[in-house]
């Protein structure tokens, strides 16, 4: 019996090519487009979900706090955290602390330096907390003892070659010697905390550190504290119970200002974005966004198979009296049908695999995301699949069936009875009204999402950016940094491509991670702190930048008294208070102990993308105390890349060749900043375009089956002396009249979604009415060429031919 079904399936399928060729189209292009998005947001939310003990893990937020409203969010909080909580807190059975991150040169013969990033400082009991695997040593012991370590194996690799690393002495920064005592494999990629060094925390806390500070200091951020609850605990209500620790243990005003809050483990990557986060992290409002972009694009192709087999439901209609009237029941009518969707489907998802196998590297490249390219390493995404592939065959083979089957024989061979065809037909305008509605929705989100990139590129930031080329302070400095740096400004400055040169310990393009408390001189330290960033910075660091001075003069090399003299932001004027940038002119400031005298005002500008809220800075001298990080060359050339060479050859004469120059420019850094709204925009943008392309590819068939029946309508209607335009805008206007329906009650869901996107912005654009005008005119003018192409084919048709035809 299933043989006859699966025969007539496939003889159904072969004389109704075209419209098969379309549901088919439209099935493949769907499914391929939702396994790539589902890959991508399943890796996205997979974060941290490989440990063992995840549900129970919680990294410690600190915030700090004014006037009840947070100024400063840290990932890596306070050093107390961890002690203070865990003393009072009942339901902590346990933390560990981490330092960190840090770039470090690291080697192990003194001629074979290496680079390393992400070198971390951590407890003893890491391992206890995390399920990253450790090849050789003892998971309870490895980082107890000071001047011990654990390397990756990667690095083990790199720096050790084919000798066990076991028992071997690393050194970092020329002089810290540490034992290697474990081996650890490289942390996945869906890790938020990304490591290739860890260092024994009692090397710092018990070596580096006096007093017990890296355990009782509550001003003191830097560290990343994570919490192990017993089993059952609502994380939720022990959030209270932390300010009540904070009391017992500092006074009051400590409690009040520095607050801590619990982050699950697996929330981190797409729903933090604080200070001192070990990852650039994740973008949960797209994620969320792209998911729902993927079942949209199914839906849609599920609704085009819909719509078509109903439409041509009355074709069907003679076969399905005639097979009733030899005996045929309707359960038998119902597998037949449920036989050709299930055949459909089949072959399109296992072409959907096909291409999305083939096309999985093009997408991880598009996306610039770690992700796996074959969605058969993901068994759980398999078996969602194979759930949608069953949900889908239901979908689109049963209302079919069921219409199908429901006709009586004398309905069925008596073409003049059409009752059950307007039930159909409001079914199938319902569907119309749907895709479109998706459609309008896709394109006006695509307009708002463009423009809101494109006002973030374009906004005034305050700062020039563009023939700058920085270079990296080595990573080993010593006693004599700070005189070589001065050498090397020195060398430079006299290329003469170079149009000048500064050093600062922060540049534009990324958060300033110094931040400082500050006062007003003559405060004692009872009274109130000011959070500010700090940027230590030489005098020539504002003009460089092209900052614009509002009130008084930048800091300069000819005022002697300079070397204690700072800069404000507009921001930094609000927050102390004054009157104006001018009242601010010759104040004094506690800046740790150290006098400073505000000697100017820059007007706000945006040291980090647009996305977030300018933040009070305090621009420093560098004066003798402070390190630079970054030196600023500003050319005259825009031929940068010729000048690095020189640059090289000056920079390992001056610092030494064992530290190898680091450099970027810094307008493709500053761009970094739009690197995941950019993605989202570019990924969101194209699979929009897919979701529109599936509609109008149904909205295509569905008029070129309704001309097909009309054809002698059309033929009288010519006879009769109707227009070519005329007969196009009977055949169109019904379609476009349910394309209006869908945009007016698409509109008001874009606007909520949008507008709750367009939040997470510090400066953002306006919903301007002409974005959903723009967004309907575009849907009406693709829907009117879709269907006035077919129209206009059947309309230009000879009227004998079509009246011979019908």
């Amino acid at each position: 019996m299933w043989r006859n079904y699966l025969k007539l399936g496939w003889r159904h399928i072969q004389r109704n090519r075209n419209i098969t060729a379309i549901n088919f189209i439209g099935l493949v292009v769907g499914m391929t487009a939702v396994i790539l998005i589902w890959q991508y947001v399943d890796f996205e939310r997979s974060y941290d979900k490989f440990h063992a003990q995840g549900d129970q893990i919680f990294r410690v937020q600190t915030d700090r706090i004014k006037d009840g409203i947070p100024f400063m969010q840290f990932a890596g909080g306070a050093a107390c955290a961890g002690p203070v909580i865990a003393r009072n807190v009942p339901e902590v059975e346990d933390y560990v602390k981490l330092r960190g991150p840090n770039e470090s040169l690291l080697h192990y013969h003194f001629d074979q330096k290496h680079v390393v990033d992400d070198v971390y400082f951590a407890m003893g009991t890491f391992f206890d907390f995390f399920s990253f695997e450790l090849l050789e040593g003892d998971a309870g012991t490895c980082l107890k003892e000071p001047w011990t370590a654990c390397i990756t194996k990667t690095l083990a690799d790199k720096v050790f070659g084919p000798e066990n690393p076991m028992g071997k002495t690393i050194v970092l920064e020329n002089e810290a010697e540490y034992v290697v005592t474990g081996i650890v494999a490289d942390p996945p990629e869906n890790s938020h905390l990304g490591f290739s060094v860890l260092l024994s925390y009692a090397t710092f806390s018990d070596v580096f550190v006096s007093d017990n500070e890296s355990e009782t200091a509550w001003y003191w951020d830097g560290y990343l504290t994570y919490l192990k609850l017993k089993p059952n605990t609502n994380w939720q209500e022990l959030e209270p119970k932390f300010k009540e620790a904070m009391a017992a243990t500092y006074d009051e005003e400590v409690a009040e200002s520095t607050v801590f809050s619990l982050q699950p483990l697996p929330d981190i990557h797409l729903t933090s974005n604080l200070l001192g986060e070990t990852k650039p992290p994740g973008d949960g409002t797209a994620v969320k966004f792209l998911f729902l972009v993927g079942i949209l694009i199914l839906i849609i192709a599920w609704f085009n198979y819909i719509n078509l087999t109903t439409a041509q439901s009355m074709n069907r209609a003679r076969e399905v009296g005639i097979r009733k009237v030899i005996g045929s029941n309707r359960s038998a009518l119902i597998r037949q049908f449920m036989t050709e969707a299930v055949i459909i489907n089949a072959i399109a998802i296992i072409c959907a695999l096909i291409f999305a196998t083939l096309l999985g590297p093009a997408f991880v490249n598009m996306v610039d995301t770690p992700m796996p390219t074959s969605i058969f390493d993901n068994p759980r995404l398999l078996m969602i699949l194979l759930a949608c592939f069953g949900l889908g065959t239901f979908l689109t083979g049963m209302y079919p069936a069921l219409l199908q089957s429901s006709y009586k024989p004398i309905q069925a061979l008596n073409p003049n009875l059409n009752r059950g065809r307007i039930k159909a037909q409001w079914v199938r305008k319902g569907l119309v009204v749907f895709q479109f509605g998706i459609s309008v929705a896709l394109i006006a989100s695509t307009l708002v999402i463009y423009n809101q990139m494109r006002y973030m590129q374009k906004r005034d930031l305050g700062i020039s950016t563009e023939k700058t080329l920085v270079i990296e302070g080595p990573l080993f400095r010593d006693s004599t940094y700070l005189e070589l740096g001065e050498t090397f400004k020195t060398e430079l400055a006299m290329l003469p491509a170079v149009k000048s040169i500064s050093g600062s310990s922060s540049v534009p393009g990324e958060r300033i991670g110094w931040t400082a408390g500050i006062q007003k001189w003559g405060q004692t330290e009872e009274d109130e702190n000011y959070g500010f960033r700090a940027i230590a910075a030489d005098p020539e660091y504002s003009d460089q930048y092209d900052m614009e001075i509002i009130a008084g003069r930048s800091m300069s090399r000819d005022h002697g008294a300079d070397a204690s003299s700072c800069l404000l932001n507009e921001e930094g004027v609000k927050v102390f208070q004054f009157e104006s940038p001018e009242s601010a002119l010759g104040e004094e400031i506690n800046f740790w102990g150290q006098r400073v005298q505000v000697v100017g005002v820059v007007r706000d500008f945006h040291q980090a993308s647009p996305k977030a809220k300018i933040e009070p800075i305090i621009l420093r001298n560098v004066a003798q105390n402070w390190m630079l990080n970054y030196f600023s060359v500003k050319l005259v050339s825009d031929d940068m890349l010729s000048m690095v060479e020189n640059m090289k050859g000056t920079y390992d004469r001056v610092f030494g060749a064992n530290s190898p120059m680091e450099y970027f420019f810094l307008d493709e850094h500053y761009d970094q900043q739009y690197k995941s709204e950019a993605l989202f925009g570019k990924v969101f943008t194209f699979f929009s375009g897919l979701a529109i392309l599936i509609s109008c590819l149904g909205l295509l068939a569905l008029i070129a089956f309704v001309v097909e029946r009309r054809r002698k309508e059309i033929g009288i209607r010519k006879v009769l002396g109707s227009s070519i335009s005329g007969i196009v805008m009977i055949l169109s206007k019904d379609f476009l009249f349910l394309v209006i329906i869908a945009a007016v009650l698409a509109i008001p869901v874009v606007h909520h979604f949008m507008k709750g996107w367009l939040d997470g912005f510090a400066y953002r654009i306006d919903m301007e009415w002409w974005v959903f005008l723009v967004a309907v005119l575009l849907a009406v003018a693709i829907a009117f060429f879709t269907v006035g192409y077919q129209s206009l084919v059947a309309a230009r048709q000879n009227p004998v031919d079509s009246l011979q035809q019908a």
